[in-house]
């Protein structure tokens, strides 16, 4: 309400409004969350451990990389092109057994990352859907955390 307050009469047309807390800022910074599972489009499970490779020193010998966010890794079967083609239908059957392990080894939150989700975001919704199928409390699809 407030916020809609404030922009009025702006002008300008907001898409999205971020809001951060010293709470979850400090939670990252202090790797206290909640454990974590990252279902990810196969092909792309060291997307987040390599990066863009951006390092002070590019010879080092030695790269000291900052701990991940995520405990473990899941990759589905799923492809979608840039313009909404659906190459792979994501394979639910296959992600539901390393689903119900994952939850079963006590991990409550699931991040699913899939390509092209922030344009197509249905292989997502359908991955969100089979996790909270199986009893996940927590889960962050990336195309609505910040599409």
């Amino acid at each position: 309400m407030g916020i809609r307050a404030l922009l009025a009469g702006s002008g300008d047309p907001v898409d999205a409004v971020r809001m951060g807390t010293t709470v979850a800022t400090n939670a990252l910074l202090e790797r206290k969350g909640e454990r974590t599972l990252l279902v990810i489009t196969r092909g792309f499970r060291d997307a987040l451990r390599i990066a863009y490779q951006n390092r002070p020193h590019i010879f080092a010998r030695r790269i000291d990389l900052p701990e991940l966010l995520h405990e473990r890794v899941v990759e589905v079967d799923e492809r979608v092109a840039a313009d909404g083609t659906v190459l792979r239908a994501p394979d639910l059957d296959a992600l539901t057994g390393p689903l119900r392990q994952a939850y079963h080894d006590g991990i409550r939150a699931v991040a699913v990352v899939c390509m092209h989700s922030h344009l197509h975001p249905a292989h997502e919704q359908a991955v969100g859907d089979l996790a909270a199928r199986v009893g996940f409390p927590q889960i962050s699809l990336s195309s609505e955390v910040s599409p």
